[in-house]
């Protein structure tokens, strides 16, 4: 299994570097990985709305952590750069802290994205309603480098709302308040990524408790229960 489809046909259409890819085999050792000792990719972006196609991603923030270690290693911010700010609203600015004279001077989208892909590499990717995150990133690697990106994920959300059987698909504000972590510059993308990594140790602690004990297991339960 690799990250993405046509790896191969990307690197010569490409980045100065190869677009680094994850073999068959090492894919599996991910899925298969105990939890408390896998490594983990946590992402969280910030953008102006909700359609991939329409919308802008603002901010991306990264950071990877080890089995129930806590401790945030390889962490890294951007703001996106565009070419116009017109269509983004004040309330947008406003949240996320951001403002139009930093958007237009960020980095290029295409450097952020090839040095997160790079980070995450034989990684499980850890995200708070990672449908957002991954619409949006895999709209740019298919007009990047036209390939689809399909990592391994796991979901805070979903398994907050199979942990605790929701209704609905909780807030990254409610899952931090029900397991202890303190909110803190919500809607900031480092921010986010901090707290979305200090939930998903809790998580992972309380997934092995009802004897779940690899990412296979957590996804699969996950999925059916959440």
């Amino acid at each position: 299994m690799k990250w993405w489809y046509g790896a191969d046909r990307a690197n010569q259409l490409g980045h100065d570097e190869e677009l680094p890819v994850r073999d068959g085999e090492l894919g599996a050792a991910v899925w298969e990985a105990p939890l408390e000792s896998a490594r983990y990719f946590v992402i969280d972006i910030e953008t102006s709305g909700f359609s991939p196609t329409s919308d802008h991603i603002l901010s991306l923030a990264a950071a990877c952590i080890r089995g129930e270690d806590p401790t945030l290693f390889d962490t890294f911010y951007e703001i996106i750069q565009l070419d116009a700010v017109a269509d983004v609203t004040e309330q947008v600015w406003a949240l996320t802290g951001l403002t139009p004279e930093q958007a237009l001077c960020g980095q290029p989208m295409r450097d952020v994205l090839f040095r997160a892909l790079s980070l995450s590499v034989n990684k499980v990717w850890i995200a708070h309603h990672a449908r957002h995150e991954l619409s949006f990133l895999q709209r740019h690697t298919k007009r990047i480098w036209r390939i689809p990106l399909r990592p391994i994920v796991i979901d805070t959300s979903v398994v907050a709302r199979a942990l605790w059987r929701l209704p609905e698909v909780p807030t990254l504000e409610f899952v931090c308040d029900r397991l202890g972590v303190p909110v803190t510059d919500r809607h900031r993308a480092d921010a986010d990524v901090a707290m979305t990594a200090q939930v998903w140790v809790r998580q992972l602690t309380l997934c092995r408790a009802m004897g779940l004990s690899t990412v296979a297991e957590v996804v699969e339960w996950a999925a059916e229960r959440g």
